[in-house]
């Protein structure tokens, strides 16, 4: 499959996975009494599990799926079969639903290849992420003031 083919199917995967996004949330929201947060948890949960489900299906041999074969900017769609379902599924779908799906994938591949490097993403991604996220807010919060 070509980028010219692999970035339209991202495109459109990207638009029914963040218009479902909002729609969960937005449903979560509304018919609960759940905090805010709760909806956000809901879409990550069901995100990863629908990577999962779709790169399995789709993917097939798990021996043959690599880390690096499911990234887009790379040769992700020459080197693996049915690269235009995982691209419209696993990256544009998924990727824009939750990218917490494709931080959990990337973590389950990491667990079998590297298990090192699975730690070493998983406390620096969650733990690097927030205070982030800190620093950005006290930079923004400089800004307003």
């Amino acid at each position: 499959m070509t980028l010219v083919l692999a970035i339209p199917l991202v495109m459109i995967g990207g638009s029914f996975g963040a218009i479902c996004r909002f729609l969960v949330q937005g449903f979560i929201a509304s018919s609960t009494r759940l905090p805010g947060w709760c909806g956000i948890l809901a879409v990550n949960l069901l995100g990863s599990f629908l990577i999962g489900l779709s790169v399995a299906w789709i993917g097939g041999d798990l021996a043959a799926l690599r880390l690096s074969n499911l990234s887009p900017a790379a040769r992700a769609t020459e080197t693996i079969e049915l690269g235009e379902l995982l691209a419209f599924s696993a990256v544009g779908f998924c990727g824009a639903f939750t990218t917490f799906s494709s931080f959990s994938l990337d973590n389950f591949f990491l667990a079998i290849e590297n298990r090192w490097h699975l730690a070493v993403n998983l406390v620096v991604s969650v733990v690097g992420c927030y205070f982030a996220v800190l620093g950005g807010w006290a930079l923004g919060s400089l800004a307003v003031t």
